[in-house]
C-alpha cells in the first residue's frame, strides 16, 4: 500500500533519502523505482539524517515506537493510521508532542478526498447539526491478511474503522460527546462494529463496519442529512446532492491519498500551516478506543471534550 499510494505524490517534490523495508530485495526495488539514495532493512537508516522528515508505514504495532522516536528527535513525521494500538501509547505520544519541536500527521486520507471537500462546502450552506450514516462492507478477512494478527494490527476496527470516526469529526466539525457500540454481523467487535456517535452541537453519526454482505455491494457508502440537504456518496467516486427537489451528480477519482501527501509537502516546504493538527488526529483515535470499549462493555461512554 505505501509503495503504491504515498511516494508517487512526493516524488520530485522532496529529496528521497533512505527507504527501509523488510528485506534487502524489496528495499532495493523501492530505491530503484522511486530514486531513494539508500536502501536498508534497519530502522536506524531512516533516522540517519538528522534533518529528514520520516514517513512511517510499517505494521501497526511499530507505529507508536517509531513516532515516539521521531518526536524525541524533533522530526516532522507522517504515520499511516492507526496512530497507535493502545490508550497507554496514545498518552505517551501526548507527552512527546508536548515536548517536541517536531510535528505529526496521521494518514486519515478520507478527510482530504475531493468528495469530502465538496460535502464540506455544501454543508457550510446548511448550518446546524448533521446526521451521518456510514456503511462499510469490508468483506471476509483472509487468514494471512495483516489484520488477522491482532497483536500486530490491533484488529480491523482499530486499524481501519478509525478512518470513519475521523471522518465523522471532520464532517460534523466538532468533537465527539458520547459513543455506544455493539458487535455487528460478521465477527467479534474488534473486526465488525455497529457504533453510534453523538458530536458537539447535536450532530450524530452511525457506523456499520462489517465483514458480512456481498462483494457486489459498494465497499464504502455514506449519507449526510442536513437542513434542506442530503448528500450521498459511494466509494468517494460518486456524489449525489439532493437539494431543492433536484438531484445533482458529481464524480471523483481519489480517496484523498494524493491530496494529503501534497498538503503535507506544502507544510514541509513552509507554504502552509499543518494540514491536520495533532489534537484532531488524537480525538479520532480516542473515539476509536472508546467505541471498542463501549462494544466490549455493551454500554454508552460519555467522552471528555476540549
Amino acid at each position: 500500500f505505501p509503495l503504491t499510494m504515498l511516494p508517487p505524490d512526493l516524488k520530485g517534490r522532496l529529496r528521497f533519502g533512505a527507504v527501509v523495508n523488510a528485506t534487502v530485495l524489496s528495499a532495493r526495488h523501492v530505491r530503484e523505482k522511486f530514486g531513494f539514495e539508500v536502501a536498508d532493512t534497519r530502522a536506524d537508516a531512516a533516522f540517519g539524517d538528522p534533518a529528514a522528515a520520516v514517513l512511517i508505514a510499517t505494521r501497526h504495532h511499530l507505529h507508536a515506537p517509531f513516532v515516539l522516536r521521531g518526536l524525541q528527535e524533533g522530526r516532522h513525521l507522517f504515520v499511516e493510521k492507526p496512530l497507535c494500538l493502545t490508550e497507554d501509547e496514545l498518552a505517551e505520544i501526548d507527552a512527546a508532542m508536548a515536548a517536541t519541536r517536531g510535528s505529526l500527521m496521521v494518514g486519515f486520507n478520507r478527510r482530504f478526498a475531493p468528495a469530502t471537500a465538496a460535502a464540506k462546502k455544501l454543508l457550510a450552506t446548511a448550518p446546524g447539526p448533521v446526521s451521518i450514516v456510514y456503511e462499510v462492507c469490508a468483506g471476509p478477512l483472509a487468514r494471512d491478511h495483516g489484520y488477522a494478527g491482532s497483536e500486530e494490527s490491533g484488529g480491523r476496527v482499530l486499524g481501519e474503522a478509525c478512518h470513519f470516526f475521523d471522518f465523522f469529526c471532520h464532517l460534523a466539525d466538532g468533537p465527539p460527546v458520547s459513543v455506544s457500540a455493539q458487535p455487528a454481523a460478521g465477527g467479534a467487535f474488534t473486526d465488525s462494529l455497529c457504533a453510534q456517535v453523538v458530536l458537539a452541537g447535536g450532530s450524530t453519526a452511525q457506523l456499520l463496519y462489517t465483514s458480512a454482505g456481498d462483494a457486489s455491494y459498494p465497499k464504502e457508502s455514506w449519507r449526510v442529512f442536513a437542513g434542506g440537504l442530503v448528500i450521498e456518496c459511494e466509494n468517494f467516486q460518486k456524489l449525489e446532492i439532493h437539494q431543492k427537489r433536484k438531484c445533482e451528480r458529481q464524480t471523483f477519482g481519489s480517496k484523498g491519498h494524493a491530496e494529503e501527501m501534497r498538503a503535507w509537502h506544502r507544510f514541509l516546504a513552509g507554504k502552509d500551516e499543518h494540514p491536520l493538527p495533532y489534537e484532531h488526529s488524537r480525538r479520532s483515535m480516542a473515539l476509536t478506543f472508546a467505541a471498542l470499549r463501549a462494544a466490549r462493555e455493551n454500554t454508552t461512554l460519555h467522552l471528555k471534550t476540549p
